[in-house]
């Protein structure tokens, strides 16, 4: 018997599950630097546990250029995704998987200040996700609020919506578009389950 490959939605983090707050603003970058700075958006739980229902795989695709600039390390990255990730839990909501990029091209002095395939918008995270995780991307999704959230989603192959939350896709740059604007993450997510159930 054939398997068949899975449909994915890829989420950035900040800015579309969490809120990015004005006490983490730093020269118009907002970056979680601690557990403490999470916050859920309103509807965030209510859009993972849809997809849950669905049986569709949830992966994390998020840039944290922080580690780059030095404010933080890998481990606190990776105790702020496990946190993140709890709380979600807490509430009945499942995320399958996250990959991170520490990576800025410019930003910091380290070993992290490279040009990487990882970052968006380049889809490093969504093809090694697709690699791992066994997914279609050509029947998947990526939601963001950034334009290299979208345009990390289109060069991966996916289907992109953007949210008027975080940037609203409103962060200086026009080299992509999304194929639709949802108000949030929520709006989002039942758009998404519309066309899924349609086209079954």
């Amino acid at each position: 018997m054939q398997d068949h490959k899975k449909i994915a939605v890829f989420f950035d983090r900040d800015g579309v599950l969490v809120a990015l707050n004005e006490y983490n603003r730093d020269k118009n970058l907002e970056f979680i630097t601690r557990k403490e700075d999470l916050e859920l958006l309103p509807g965030a739980v209510e859009a993972v546990i849809l997809l849950n229902k669905r049986g569709i795989e949830i992966i994390i695709v998020t840039n944290q250029p922080q580690v780059a600039r030095g404010l933080i390390d890998e481990k606190a990255v990776q105790n702020i995704n496990k946190e993140f990730e709890e709380m979600l839990k807490r509430k009945g909501a499942k995320i399958d998987a996250s990959y991170y990029c520490p990576h800025h091209p410019s930003a910091g002095t380290s070993s992290y200040t490279i040009k990487c395939a990882c970052r968006k918008p380049l889809p490093g995270m969504l093809l090694q996700a697709a690699k791992e995780h066994d997914i279609d991307l050509k029947n998947s999704f990526i939601i963001g609020d950034r334009i290299s959230d979208i345009k990390a989603g289109q060069l991966a192959g996916c289907k992109s919506i953007g949210v008027k939350t975080g940037y609203a896709c409103n962060d200086g740059f026009a080299d992509a578009t999304p194929d639709y604007m949802a108000d949030d993450v929520l709006s989002a997510v039942n758009y998404i389950l519309e066309r899924i159930i349609s086209t079954n």
